[in-house]
């Protein structure tokens, strides 16, 4: 076979960033007592981040029994309305650190200690690291039970091992002892051709060409009538997922692989990476065919600034360059965890001269991706930081009028399909400024189907300026609606005997930034279910009088500053 018949300007660059890993001394055990049933793999490709840990079945319920996987000692405790929720943190004596999230409820031990500190700290949320050895666990020890707090969609148990001398979260899946059974082969869905540059074309197009697969027991070629044909830089992408022998929930692979040509080019393993790393996952995914499709799909070349550390070899970044006249064969092996393999062949016919005329960029700016840079235009301006973006930038940028009263014109800048790594510094100039009310001004974000949502911003010098995170359309607005609230009880119910109330608290746009609950005017827990907008307070956990007439008062303020106050009684 021609192996010349791709040219690679830059030579292999094998970089072992994965290192080793701790190991225990002694087996380690389960976090459930019953058979493991998984719905989630580690560094499977979410919104902005890869997931750091698995995720537990509970069978859509709460209260499991949460065991420590070894001994050890708390050395942090958690809770917040979102993320995590509730979440123990044990460090263990063989290196590792073993993390339990979207718990109902800790160790009583645990539990009032948390609770002494929420309340004297007036706060629902905190991150708390008790001492070396106050609270110590035992193998096999209940130290909590399941929950469906913070971020969790559903009743499950998010489970991490980390690596304690960096708290690099590690693969769990590389451990035999978690016995979890998997003879299912990965699946891979569809491959993308990409033309990576102005001359580059596929087809005779310079639009990205989507190949769907034909399994054959792990082995797929591509449902084409004809072999595609590729001139210039071009790059490769995947959509393949797993799955478990219990389970039917796609879950993401353990490795991938590109051949061209029989020569490894590309090799993403997921053995563990870091957390300020995290968000490069939009950098490694497809990221427009996520916002446009809500698809994730592997990218197999690297853009420029790409930093992952689970790219573990690359020939030229991934990149292939196709300069000849002639055949070429495209492998891509797919590993899980328990080394079930999948692999997709395909040819290429590359063409050394462009089928095509170059591709004319049309844009208001070329945005380098390794230097700051500034973009100003009428009525807005824009500061791209070092770092903020993964690869140079034809910035395009429009404007057009508002129809739906907002302060400003809608500001293009470029779009929602390219990613951020960094934020940006925004900055609009509203054309309507209302008497006594800069304070609520804000920058206002309107996505591709029309929906309008907060973007931060404070307004200062003519401008309202804020750090954002995406690109896509902009204006300016006003927020000056007040949340709503509304207890679960009428004024002078009798709540005798009853374990629990509830508020509701609902902010439609700029969102809850704090909330307070005072009976008989003092300070009282309540929980902050924030995914379901719902306050929860347990009066027999609290310090007020029982068989008595009760004052309360809820206070809720959003990111504006808007508040609302409500008051009634209740019998308890």
């Amino acid at each position: 076979m021609n192996k010349k018949i791709i040219l690679f300007a830059v030579a292999m660059t094998a970089t072992n960033v994965i290192g080793s890993q701790p190991s225990a001394e002694k087996p380690l055990v389960s976090p459930l007592r019953e058979a493991p049933s998984l719905s989630a793999s580690f560094a499977e490709l979410r919104a902005d981040h890869f997931h750091t840990g698995i995720d537990y079945r509970t069978g859509g319920v709460q209260g499991k029994d949460v065991l420590a996987i070894d001994e050890g000692y708390v050395y942090r405790i958690a809770v917040s309305p979102t993320g995590f929720g509730k979440a123990v943190y044990v460090r263990h004596p063989s290196g590792l650190s073993s993390v339990y999230a979207h718990l109902r409820s800790f160790r009583p031990d645990i539990e009032e200690y948390v609770m002494q500190n929420q309340y004297s700290r007036k706060s629902f949320s905190v991150s708390l690291f008790p001492l070396r050895n106050q609270f110590t666990v035992s193998q096999g020890e209940v130290i909590a039970w399941s929950g469906n707090s913070g971020g969790s969609s559903g009743p499950h148990l998010h489970f991490e091992l980390r690596d304690s001398s960096s708290e690099d979260p590690v693969n769990p899946l590389s451990h035999d002892w978690l016995d979890i059974s998997d003879h299912m082969r990965p699946v891979i869905d569809k491959v993308i051709l990409y033309p990576l540059t102005h001359r580059s074309a596929v087809n005779n197009s310079h639009s990205n060409l989507t190949l769907r697969t034909v399994p054959s027991d792990g082995s797929y070629g591509v449902s084409t009538a004809s072999v595609p044909v590729i001139h210039g830089e071009t790059g490769i992408g995947i959509k393949c997922w797993d799955t478990f022998d219990n389970s039917t929930n796609k879950c993401g692979v353990y490795s991938i692989e590109l051949f061209a040509d029989g020569l490894k080019v590309f090799s993403f393993t997921a053995d563990r990476f870091s957390y300020s790393e995290t968000r490069y996952i939009n950098a490694h995914i497809d990221y427009a065919a996520r916002i446009n499709s809500g698809e994730y799909i592997h990218r197999l070349h690297i853009q420029p600034g790409d930093r992952l550390s689970m790219y573990d070899g690359h020939v030229g970044r991934g990149v292939l360059r196709f300069n000849d006249d002639g055949e070429h064969e495209i492998k891509i092996l797919v590993t899980d965890s328990h080394k079930n393999r999948s692999w997709v062949t395909f040819r290429v016919r590359s063409v050394s001269k462009p089928p095509v005329a170059p591709a004319e960029p049309d844009c208001s700016k070329v945005i380098p991706w390794g230097r700051a840079s500034d973009f100003t235009a009428d009525g807005i301006r824009i500061h791209f930081p070092a770092g903020s973006l993964y690869d140079t930038l034809w910035f395009s940028y429009t404007t057009r009028k508002s129809t739906n009263g907002f302060l400003s014109p809608i500001h293009s800048v470029h779009n929602e399909t390219v990613a951020l790594h960094d934020r940006i510094r925004l900055s609009v100039r509203p054309d309507t400024l209302l008497p006594g009310v800069g304070e609520k001004l804000c920058l206002a974000q309107i996505n591709k189907k029309g929906v309008v949502s907060y973007a931060g911003g404070d307004y200062k010098y003519g401008f309202v300026s804020g750090e954002v995170n995406r690109l896509g359309d902009y204006t300016v607005t006003i927020d000056t609606v007040p949340p709503t609230a509304r207890f679960s009880f009428a004024k002078g119910a009798n709540l005798t005997g009853r374990s629990q109330f509830t508020a509701t608290i609902l902010d439609t746009f700029s969102g809850v930034r704090s909330y307070e609950m005072l009976v008989d005017g003092e300070w009282i827990l309540a929980e902050y279910d924030a995914k379901n907008n719902l306050l929860i307070c347990r009066p027999g956990k609290s310090k007020i009088k029982e068989n008595t007439l009760h004052t309360i008062e809820l206070m809720v303020t959003d990111n504006r500053g808007n508040n609302t106050v409500l008051k009634s009684e209740f019998r308890w």
